[in-house]
């Protein structure tokens, strides 16, 4: 409590002076029961809210704290075929099968073949770099999806994550079904904590082999 009055202390004023008012206001319409119900029905909204609001905070703070405690010096510290098959093994483990490695230098976009728990065809691609992934090389495994592996559902994993830019380019209208893991998704999934969800099906996913 007193952390949030310090941190907003200079707004406080502005604060105080609309309660104020809003009381006076109030004041004088008393009288007015459907007044009354009109601010009762928005409070409760406001509330409702409020306590929505409280928990994402919660539980986006709580997932941050689980991050930090993560170890991903292994990680950074693998080849990018030691990464794979890690990636890999956090599919098995999660419920994938008929998981393959695949990755090799003509590999055209795919490092490792999967089915979800749903029975979905899953290309992944996986990139162990130093820096986030730019979005040239989104817009490469879109083509891989839209290409040779069409009809699959695409899987980017990125030990350092993305930039601004290959989100919005992985967000950009297009066919390709598409889900980034970057850093913190990573964290979370070798946790156990929550398992990258995968975009809805898109018409054709169901042909892949």
């Amino acid at each position: 409590m007193w952390a949030f009055v310090r941190r907003h202390r200079d707004g406080l004023p502005l604060v105080v002076f609309g309660l104020l008012v809003l009381g006076a206001w109030l004041s004088t319409n008393a009288d007015r029961p459907l007044l009354w119900a009109a601010l009762g029905a928005l409070g409760l909204v406001g509330a409702v809210w409020l306590v929505w609001w409280a928990r994402r905070r919660l539980a986006r703070r709580r997932e941050e704290r689980l991050v930090e405690r993560t170890d991903l010096s292994a990680v950074d510290t693998m080849t990018g075929t030691e990464f794979e098959e890690f990636v890999a093994s956090l599919l098995r483990t999660h419920g994938y099968t008929r998981v393959e490695v695949v990755g090799g230098a003509s590999d055209g976009g795919a490092d490792v073949r999967a089915h979800a728990p749903d029975g979905r065809a899953v290309v992944v691609q996986c990139k162990r770099w130093r820096r986030p992934v730019p979005p040239h090389e989104v817009r490469a495994f879109v083509g891989t999806l839209s290409g040779t592996h069409r009809g699959f559902t695409g899987l980017f994993v990125a030990s350092q994550g993305f930039t601004d830019a290959a989100v919005r380019e992985a967000d950009a209208g297009h066919d390709a079904a598409l889900a980034l893991v970057d850093r913190h998704g990573l964290a979370l999934w070798m946790r156990g904590e929550r398992v990258p969800e995968l975009p809805p099906a898109r018409p054709g996913a169901s042909d892949a082999a």
